[in-house]
């Protein structure tokens, strides 16, 4: 993943990949340690990885496979505001996967903008269940004002879809989108 970033961040800061400094934040979120740098995110999963990079505000990705068949129910009780598990229990066995993957990419999309990890962090994040788009009806006190949020899900290939969270920054505008598959 390294080389990845070096490689899309280097031409935006005119530096050689390996002259591309890193940093972490107290919860593991890399940072550019160049004045004026842009944000970055990353996420990857089987069979792609895709970055979001904005010059402005904090920028969160999260890629998932929708081939993916995981314990919805199981998985949304554990991770998921009460509302949502309900939610998506009540919808059909067909839908409910889909459901659970919307609502996984925006809400690890949003921890990850925010830098504070899903633990603890992923149900205070809420999404309207029933929705393409990602719809935010609720945040932590410490994402600040929903206002500030910009959502965009993408179809970055064939089977995967994905979310761009953004704080603090235009809405999302989409460039030079390219999956890279392993």
């Amino acid at each position: 993943m390294d080389r990845i970033l070096r490689l899309a961040l280097a031409p935006l800061l005119g530096l050689p990949p390996g002259q591309v400094l890193f940093g972490r934040e107290a919860k593991g979120r890399p940072f550019l340690r160049h004045p004026g740098a842009p944000d970055f995110n990353l996420s990857d999963t089987g069979g792609g990885t895709l970055v979001a990079i904005t010059g402005s505000g904090r920028v969160g990705v999260d890629l998932e496979r929708i081939d993916r068949q995981p314990p919805v129910l199981r998985l949304a009780r554990r991770w998921f505001a009460p509302s949502e598990a309900s939610a998506l229990a009540r919808l059909p066995d067909s839908e409910q996967a889909p459901a659970f993957l919307r609502l996984w990419t925006a809400k690890e999309a949003s921890c990850k903008a925010t830098g504070t990890g899903i633990f603890g962090f992923l149900p205070l994040w809420q999404f309207a269940p029933d929705s393409a788009a990602p719809i935010l009806l609720a945040l932590p006190g410490d994402a600040g004002d929903a206002g500030r949020w910009r959502f965009q899900r993408l179809a970055p290939a064939p089977g995967f879809t994905a979310v761009i969270a953004l704080r603090d920054a235009p809405a999302p505008t989409v460039q030079g989108l390219r999956l890279l598959i392993d």
